[in-house]
């Protein structure tokens, strides 16, 4: 500790150290009002933090970008991705395809949404696009929206904004309820622990709807429920 000390009289003058702060060297203190002992009590911590750590945080910095370049989604920036593709699901909803560089994922964690406030219902871990399940309402100024949208217009996104952290068997068994597009983040539940085969998690989903025709993706549910035990689907209309 005594050399450390030694070192760092020799990198950093007092000077240095009240000019960070906004101080002069006559005053007594700085402009924040600490004094100056003070000033070098909190930056030698800081000088000592960064002495014996700098190394790894600057590796934990590098991994941290290497991630970031990998994923299509930013938290805390808004992103242009363009239509690739649109398909009626329901006489009242769609699905809208979305592409984006195929070299990476989209960076959703399961279960989260995008600011638009939609679940996207594709895996995760696909590369190059995303595909939303939107219900068109007739006074629905965003989903008005998208049904107006064109392959090659683009819809600015952000997320993604976190609703559940799942990790496997993180519970024995699972109910859901869910009615119409409400389908989409307990979908993004389900794939993700039937794709896992060490998931042993059961799930049980009562889907509710106000006709037949209102049940979206029922083939696929049906097929997802007809090859995994662990997963028992209820349809309930009226």
């Amino acid at each position: 500790m005594a050399m450390f000390f030694k070192r760092l009289s020799r990198a950093t003058t007092i000077n240095s150290l009240i000019n960070a702060f906004g101080g002069h060297p006559k005053s007594g203190y700085s402009n924040y009002g600490v004094p100056f002992g003070a000033i070098a009590a909190i930056s030698g911590g800081t000088s000592y933090l960064y002495y014996f750590s700098s190394p790894d945080l600057v590796h934990l910095d590098q991994i941290k970008e290497a991630e970031s370049e990998r994923v299509a989604l930013n938290p805390d920036k808004w992103i242009e991705f363009k239509l690739q593709d649109t398909a009626r699901v329901s006489h009242n909803s769609q699905l809208f395809r979305f592409s984006f560089e195929p070299t990476k994922k989209l960076g959703l964690d399961v279960a989260s949404c995008i600011l638009t406030r939609y679940t996207p219902i594709s895996d995760p871990d696909s590369n190059g696009y995303f595909d939303l399940l939107i219900k068109v309402y007739p006074e629905g100024k965003m989903s008005q929206h998208f049904a107006s949208l064109k392959p090659g217009d683009a819809v600015e996104v952000k997320g993604p904004i976190e609703k559940l952290r799942y990790t496997p068997n993180m519970k024995k068994h699972i109910g859901m309820i869910a009615g119409g597009t409400g389908i989409t983040p307990m979908l993004q539940v389900i794939e993700a622990i039937l794709k896992n085969p060490h998931d042993n998690t059961k799930v049980s989903l009562l889907y509710a709807n106000v006709s037949l025709d209102d049940i979206l993706l029922k083939q696929k549910l049906d097929i997802l429920a007809a090859t995994h035990p662990n997963l028992k689907i209820f349809y309930t209309v009226g």
